[in-house]
């Protein structure tokens, strides 16, 4: 059994210096508690570090060795940070092995002198509005907190206000205090590409607190930009997948076939996703009255597109595909296959890189979506290959929004349905059953709670998502505690009949009696059932048992624990809440049943092979008809007979001796019948109970179950303790 069995990589870029904790230096004016006072120095030492963080050389090496810095003293106000300024947008620089050779540096981190915009610092502005110049800085115990905020701008030149070129970084003063209350801006970046967001870094407001004077202001700065990579991998039984192209726009059949290789996704949004722009700094929740909310001092980003040619994107680019794999059995002899386990799981764009993509974050999301073309190839050996066509995964708007300094992973899963066509001449895909991606979002920074959803795309797609959802492994897990919801779309526009309809009667849960099942065989038992149409559980022709589950809540209008812990608002209805608390382990299936007015239902009647003397086992009521029943049946005579879907029909043939023989005759797939048949209503037949009668000579059996037209999503969910 292949698994979806991957993890995003963390892509926090947590920066640090070494940290000196001994007092350098003379004792300030101030009245102090305790006895000893000093200078305020700087440094990037960060303890309980992620495996992301970076410290000393290096850490400077990607500020440029400057940060510029704002920091203030005193008590909070109810919503705002503490009001008197103390540092007034200094630049500071890094100088190695240069600790200790002031008394205000003491980790290679020197303010005092330093001057923007001449000598050394002349590709930084001054964004100072009140210092003329910096000075030295003493801690005051006479007050409670101090509270610093931080950016750079790496690499790049720091100009004032609007970048011109494309080596500037557009920047302004940092606000403080009371101009921080509401989710006031603090400050703007006016950033010219992509590529430059790399340079760019911020840092959450740092508060230090009585016990820490005369230590180092340990400052961590993330990275403003977030990171996109994409993969695919395919669980085809019997096949493999090789030749994926990728579309730029999301279209429909009629431009089937103008894929390309390079690897793609499609945003929903008209404006597409920036490329180059401003971007607000913002701390959404500061104060005394906000130090219980998970953003309480940290910052938050809003961006402004830039208008003209080139300021956006609607199909972000990743490369090609990298990191194919060998054949599998019996394939032809070639290695540009698709990964069959999310461990190898094949990837877009270049190892070196991490696969990932910088991308600008983005305040409002959009759907994305996946379009491909791909070929499976047969593994038996027989050289067989089926070409599909447009293929689409839909990733909703709900876990879109691409953070500052996090990474977003998205998997697709291949497997065993699929919503595509076999050729590009086809424009009805009607009976095709639907090919299912799994798109597997994961994000990831130094964040209470990382953020995962499973995505099956079969028109509708079907997103799942459980916070500290192990990604390592196919399933959901009952000790995290955490709910799983449970998102529909039909592409990538939200669709009011789709989504903001779920219901207790059209969002449903079943648990599945086979372990194993597939979306695919849950859809089978859906559509051929030998329980009546309207009955509460299910039984497939497949033997597959759904038995309603009543666990799931249509009516959330909060998707709890998101990313760091905060909830994400939907519309009511636009999502399900599945309580894990009240199931047991096991398979489950999410089905949106999105039928269109009453189902038809059709009574079908399929022979069965039966031994003489044997009782009969079917896995549910059979039929049954004698051949003295048919030999009172008179033949049709017209030359061409009408195929009526309410009779099954036979043969008779008799011999020289007068001993006549009756066959079964199949009309699948026929139109018309010659004349000379036998035409038997199928409700004629004798209904039997399965396993009280042995069979006996001269007696055909059938099957019987019920077909309808219902339309169904499914998602397989596979529940642990």
């Amino acid at each position: 059994m292949k698994k979806n069995v991957f993890f995003a990589a963390v892509a926090l870029v947590a920066l640090a210096g070494c940290t000196n904790d001994d007092f350098v230096g003379e004792n300030g004016n101030t009245p102090i508690d305790p006895p000893t006072t000093g200078e305020i120095a700087f440094g990037l030492g960060i303890s309980g570090s992620t495996r992301a963080d970076v410290y000393g050389n290096e850490a400077a090496t990607l500020l440029g060795n400057n940060f510029y810095v704002t920091g203030t003293k005193g008590t909070e106000a109810a919503t705002s940070p503490t009001p008197t300024l103390v540092f007034d947008n200094y630049l500071v620089h890094y100088g190695i092995n240069t600790a200790g050779t002031t008394t205000s540096n003491t980790a290679n981190w020197e303010y005092v002198g330093v001057t923007p915009g001449s000598g050394d610092y002349v590709n930084y502005v001054k964004l100072a509005t009140t210092a003329q110049v910096q000075s030295i800085k003493y801690w005051d115990y006479s007050v409670d907190q101090y509270d610093f905020l931080a950016f750079s701008t790496g690499t790049m030149k720091a100009v004032s206000g609007s970048s011109t070129a494309s080596d500037e970084i557009g920047v302004t003063a940092m606000k403080y205090g009371a101009n921080l209350a509401s989710s006031g801006v603090a400050y703007t970046f006016d950033i010219p590409s992509a590529d430059a967001i790399k340079n760019v870094y911020i840092s959450d407001i740092t508060e230090v607190t009585k016990t820490n004077y005369g230590k180092e202001v340990q400052l961590r700065f993330k990275n403003l930009g977030s990171k996109v990579r994409i993969a695919l991998y395919e669980t085809v039984p019997g096949y493999s997948v090789k030749d994926v192209k990728f579309y730029a726009v999301d279209g429909t059949n009629t431009d089937l076939g103008t894929a390309n290789t390079t690897a793609t996704l499609i945003s929903a949004d008209a404006n597409g996703i920036p490329t180059k722009g401003k971007i607000d700094v913002y701390f959404p929740n500061v104060g005394n009255d906000n130090q219980s909310k998970t953003d309480y001092d940290k910052a938050a980003a809003n961006v402004t597109v830039a208008t003209g040619t080139g300021s956006a994107v609607k199909a972000p680019t990743f490369d090609n595909l990298d990191k194919f794999v060998g054949k599998e059995l019996h394939e032809e002899d070639a290695t540009q296959y698709l990964g069959r386990t999310l461990p190898t799981a094949t990837f877009a764009g270049s190892a070196v890189t991490g696969y990932y993509k910088t991308v600008f974050p983005v305040s409002n999301s959009s759907a994305l979506t996946l379009r491909v073309d791909y070929t499976l190839v047969s593994t038996d050996g027989s050289g067989e290959t089926i070409n599909v066509y447009g293929a689409k995964a839909v990733v909703p708007a709900t876990y879109t929004k691409w953070l500052p300094n996090y990474a977003y992973t998205y998997i697709f899963k291949i497997s065993d349905n699929s919503n595509g066509w076999t050729s590009t001449a086809i424009t009805d895909p009607a009976g095709l059953f639907p090919i299912t991606f799994d798109a597997v979002v994961a994000e990831a920074t130094d964040a209470t709670g990382e953020q995962k959803t499973v995505t099956t795309v079969a028109t509708p797609s079907i997103t799942t998502y459980q916070q500290n959802h192990d990604i390592t492994k196919d399933e959901y897990s009952i000790a995290t505690g955490k709910d799983i919801y449970v998102q529909v779309m039909e592409n990538s526009t939200a669709t009011p009949s789709l989504v903001t309809t779920l219901s207790a009667s059209n969002a449903l849960l079943y648990a599945v009696s086979d372990a194993n099942a597939t979306e695919a065989k849950v859809m089978d038992a859906l559509v051929k059932r030998t329980t009546a149409i309207d009955a509460d559980n299910v039984t497939g022709r497949n033997s597959i048992t759904l038995t309603k589950n009543a666990n799931i809540d249509a009516t959330v209008t909060t998707i709890v624990n998101g990313a760091d812990d905060k909830p994400i608002t939907v519309t009511a209805g636009a999502a399900a809440k599945i309580t894990i608390s009240n199931l047991t382990a096991g398979t489950y299936a999410f089905v949106y049943d999105y039928t269109s007015g009453a189902k038809t239902t059709v009574n079908e009647y399929q022979p069965i092979a039966v031994t003489t003397g044997s009782a009969i086992g079917t896995g549910s009521n059979y039929a049954s008809i004698t051949t003295t029943t048919l030999d009172g049946v008179s033949t049709l005579t017209g030359a061409n007979e009408t195929v009526d879907n309410a009779c099954i029909y036979f043969s008779k043939t008799t011999n020289r001796t007068g001993t006549t023989t009756y066959s079964y005759v199949s009309v699948a797939g026929k139109a018309t019948l010659p004349a000379g048949l036998l035409k038997v209503t199928k409700t004629s037949l004798t209904t039997n109970v399965e396993g009280t009668t042995a069979a006996v000579a001269g007696t055909f059996y059938f099957d019987t179950y019920i077909t309808n037209n219902g339309k169904y999503a499914v998602k397989v969910i596979k529940i642990v303790a």
